[in-house]
């Protein structure tokens, strides 16, 4: 059964999760249009940019959003980032005549006084497990459920070309980060906002500077291995995308030791963990010495990316999960 369902949250975020999600509902056979607090047409998002956050919840885009309830009926409203939309979204959503189930995504760390936003939705869907205590302690009362975030393979697709040896880390620059680039015995090329000091020791390959998808893709299917480090500021226990889109592209994942990390990959076969420093600097060693070995985690990683970890596979659970998709 087609379902009509509106994706809602802020266009153009990191991880471009209101993007992939709509993406795949149209891919799934349904109707699917997506409503950006932050703009969902030029003009919009050139208002919203000059007037700032306030204008998010401003009357002429409250009014543009009550149109597009009234004109596409939807049957199920998916929050892509439940704390980035205002509150004024959710009530209005609740004052209408037929409202549609509200399946709210949580994937950053979250202010104790949440509560009302998380409450408005039927569902909530954490991608970070250590967020189910936080949310305890911050008085949600919606059931909620582990969903991770996923990749769009259909975009991440494996290159033809020869790829380099050298490591990749395409990331901004948090502190946490730097620490373990730092430790790094052999270079690496570094591409994201805020590395300008690093660049200064010329010891690794750093473009200080912000790429587009495009680009992203492009360097992942020329690179064989790829770094993978948290945000320490925004998750605890959680994946963010870099565990899932080099994959899907061919390359090895590197990734910092996460609890949630064996409820998506069996660590050593279909990923690589690391727990510190040597034993990062130890696991690229060996993939260097034997490209076998890599090759073999890469194809396990991809597979168990194509059979869980799609962003299809994220809409089929949350409908199957609402009781909309027999």
């Amino acid at each position: 059964m087609a379902l009509r369902i509106l994706l809602l949250g802020k266009r153009g975020s990191l991880v471009l999760w209101l993007e992939n999600l709509q993406c795949a509902c149209v891919q799934l056979g349904h109707c699917a249009q997506a409503f950006a607090v932050n703009g969902d047409t030029l003009a919009s998002r050139l208002r919203v940019k000059w007037q700032g956050r306030s204008s998010m919840n401003a009357g002429w885009m409250l009014a543009r959003f009550e149109r597009t309830l009234r004109q596409f009926q939807p049957d199920l409203v998916i929050v892509a980032g439940v704390f980035g939309v205002p509150l004024d979204y959710y009530r209005l959503l609740h004052a209408w005549p037929r409202r549609p189930v509200i399946a709210g995504l949580i994937g950053d760390r979250f202010s104790p006084d949440s509560r009302e936003r998380a409450n408005h939705c039927d569902r909530l869907y954490f991608t970070d497990t250590r967020f189910f205590a936080a949310a305890e302690a911050a008085g949600f009362t919606v059931p909620s459920h582990y969903l991770p975030l996923a990749v769009d393979p259909e975009l991440f697709t494996p290159g033809h070309q020869p790829r380099h040896s050298e490591l990749l880390f395409v990331a901004s620059r948090t502190e946490f980060r730097e620490s373990i680039v730092r430790g790094l015995t052999t270079p690496a090329r570094i591409i994201g906002t805020d590395w300008s000091e690093l660049a200064q020791d010329r010891f690794h390959s750093v473009q200080n500077r912000k790429i587009s998808r495009t680009a992203l893709i492009q360097l992942y299917q020329r690179y064989g291995a790829v770094l993978n480090v948290r945000n320490e500021a925004n998750v605890d226990d959680g994946l963010n995308q870099r565990s899932f889109e080099p994959l899907a592209c061919g390359a090895v994942v590197l990734n910092d030791d996460l609890a949630d990390l064996p409820r998506c990959f069996e660590p050593g076969r279909e990923i690589l963990v690391y727990r510190d420093i040597n034993e990062l600097n130890g696991l690229i060693e060996r993939l260097q010495r034997e490209p076998a070995f890599g090759a073999k985690i890469v194809e396990q990683g991809r597979q168990r990316i194509l059979a869980e970890h799609t962003y299809q596979h994220r809409v089929r659970f949350i409908l199957n999960d609402l009781g909309l998709q027999p």
